[in-house]
């Protein structure tokens, strides 16, 4: 299996979240099964706080629970949120 590349702040401002979420996943995968192991090493933890920053930021679940309830009551959901890159939205 070939070996991801760590996202970085500066690569998912320019990404929006439709490109975001399989990375989130696969990096995801890859912090969990280091941290059930016992092998975070020493510097890891920086890079760990990258990427739960980044995360946080693309997945919102405010903003899942407010959109949901806007189609619930019929409004227009802003399609921005999945289309414009994390950075352009202020997001991150």
């Amino acid at each position: 299996m070939p070996r991801f590349k760590r996202l970085t702040i500066e690569e998912a401002r320019t990404l929006n979240r439709e490109q975001l979420l399989d990375r989130i996943e696969i990096e995801q995968k890859y912090w969990y099964r280091l941290i059930e192991r016992g092998q975070i090493r020493p510097g890891d933890d920086e890079a760990y706080k990258v990427f739960t920053q980044i995360m946080h930021a693309a997945i919102d679940p405010g903003r899942a629970a407010s959109d949901t309830l806007a189609l619930i009551e019929g409004e227009p959901v802003n399609k921005d949120y999945w289309t414009k890159p994390l950075g352009e939205l202020g997001d991150l």
